[in-house]
């Protein structure tokens, strides 16, 4: 992976918004890489516009540069421009390689979550479904929702955005066959019967 700027690098070191954010306008919760992990974005916004964004996490430090940077990014955004916020728009805001995209999914998951709370909506992360990576604490709902809204076709390409497959890489067929539900494979052809399984069979009374 390409080393981040050394504008970014400080974030790094030293997390900027890591607090609550008294009497929020709005907030939003997900769940982080970890087990029994939350991430939590605190929102202050007046007459449609951001003022202030804050952030607290547990038991998930990996998200913690990627929060940072979200909640430097989102002052000064009407709520339109929050919604319309992508994780290429962030990391070229920021300057930052491809392969350092995805560090924004979970934050930028939280953001949405903290946008439907503005509007007195549920949020859309309630029911994420079992864990498919136990590794990486990835659950159906954010892999399909990945699929479908980034066109996935592959699971290389559902790693490299959600990390599921990256560990142990046991779940592989489990999301070979979200890809599959999902419209982004082909249904898998049966498997071809060897000769000699076909003799022996023909051999059988």
């Amino acid at each position: 992976m390409a080393a981040f700027p050394k504008h970014v690098l400080e974030h790094f070191k030293q997390p900027k918004n890591e607090e609550p954010l008294p009497d929020p306008q709005a907030q939003g919760e997900v769940e982080g890489r970890r087990a029994d992990s939350r991430l939590t974005l605190y929102l202050r916004v007046l007459e449609g516009t951001i003022e202030r964004a804050t952030w607290t996490v547990e038991k998930d430090r990996s998200c913690r540069l990627g929060l940072s940077l979200l909640s430097c990014y989102l002052p000064g955004k009407t709520v339109g421009e929050a919604e319309a916020l992508d994780p290429e728009a962030l990391a070229a805001h920021y300057g930052l390689h491809e392969d350092q995209r995805p560090m924004f999914m979970p934050p930028l998951e939280a953001l949405r979550a903290a946008l439907a709370n503005l509007r007195g909506e549920p949020s859309p992360f309630l029911e994420e479904g079992p864990l498919v990576c136990h590794c990486l604490q990835v659950r159906e709902g954010r892999i399909r929702r990945a699929i479908r809204e980034r066109e996935l076709r592959s699971v290389k390409e559902v790693t490299y955005w959600t990390r599921a497959c990256s560990g142990c890489r046991s779940c592989r067929g489990d999301v070979e066959l979200l890809l599959e539900a999902e419209g982004a494979l082909p249904p898998a052809a049966p498997a071809e019967q060897s000769w000699w399984r076909a003799w022996l069979r023909g051999k059988e009374p």
